[in-house]
């Protein structure tokens, strides 16, 4: 007796990774970066990218609960997707510890699907975040300046990094010993590119345009042109023009002469920050303390015919 032989299936059995792949509908993704929101939102259809909108928003304009990031949102998902039922696709994120990303969509009335972003959508909202984060960062304005003391060898310098685009600036003081002025206005903006280099990978690969401000009219001179006034210069000094150029050497940078104390708004914030931080060194007060003035003097905010805000960086020790 042959034992019987089963049954072939009615319809075609389609893998679980060729099912998710070919799953359609709307991804969304927000990175938290540098005191801003980037956001990218992508429509795909199966394998096609059919849609996709990105831009970036400051947190300190993104209103309660982020609320006006979130209209953002829901205008780009209007703008891309073919139908009212169409699933949106998101990470159950936890943004600037106040709302779920999935339950904010659901509250403005969007299929939040749980299922397995679709792969070309993760793919190509992942690759368009990026490009908008490289882009908002393709210009970095750097303003400094060094306070030199005469009564001990220490200089104090304090600079502010600001990518423009109403993004919040960052800014950051630190105090070490010193011979020269000269050497001081230097090493301060050596000191604030070290700096910024530690929030953005590749600073210095050249997709970066630099824009270094010092009221430092010898330092900006001999950075334009190393060889001006040899003798003008101590070997101290060049040296530290070299580091600076060594960083700078595959990117495209302008420096620039401020007047000093001529109602620069960035060249008097800098003055300021560099003379707390020669001050407090000098009177030993912790580093406790010192950071709390740099978050009351962040706290104030800069006046560039508007407030803008501030935020310290991360504590800064000699290289």
């Amino acid at each position: 007796m042959q034992a019987p032989r089963p049954t072939p299936p009615t319809t075609r059995l389609i893998p679980a990774v060729d099912a998710v792949s070919a799953r359609s509908g709307v991804t969304v993704e927000v990175q938290p970066l540098n005191q801003n929101l980037f956001w990218a939102v992508v429509r795909t259809s199966a394998y096609d990218i059919v849609g996709q909108r990105s831009g970036v928003l400051p947190i300190h304009e993104a209103g309660p609960r982020l609320g006006d990031l979130m209209t953002l949102l829901d205008k780009a998902i209007r703008s891309v997707r073919c139908n009212a039922s169409e699933p949106v696709y998101c990470d159950d994120s936890l943004l600037e510890g106040c709302i779920r990303l999935p339950e904010a969509l659901l509250e403005r009335g969007f299929e939040v699907s749980d299922q397995f972003r679709p792969p070309a959508g993760a793919r190509a909202a992942i690759a368009l975040l990026h490009e908008c984060i490289n882009d908002f960062h393709s210009e970095l304005t750097i303003t400094t300046d060094a306070s030199r003391s005469w009564h001990n060898p220490l200089t104090g310098h304090g600079w502010i990094l600001d990518y423009g685009r109403g993004s919040t600036p960052t800014i950051n003081a630190f105090a070490a010993k010193g011979k020269e002025i000269l050497q001081g206005e230097l090493n301060s903006i050596h000191y604030a590119l070290l700096d910024a280099s530690r929030y953005r990978d590749q600073l210095f690969e050249g997709g970066v345009r630099f824009h270094i401000r010092s009221d430092s009219l010898m330092a900006v001179d001999l950075l334009r042109n190393p060889s001006s006034h040899p003798r003008a210069r101590s070997a101290d000094a060049r040296a530290v023009v070299q580091k600076i150029h060594e960083l700078l050497s595959r990117s495209e940078t302008q420096y620039s002469w401020v007047k000093a104390h001529a109602g620069d708004p960035m060249n008097e914030l800098a003055d300021r920050l560099a003379l707390v931080a020669r001050r407090c060194t000098a009177a030993n007060i912790s580093a406790g303390e010192r950071q709390h003035l740099l978050l009351q003097i962040a706290a104030e905010g800069v006046d560039l015919g508007t407030v803008l805000p501030l935020r310290t960086g991360r504590s800064f020790k000699q290289p």
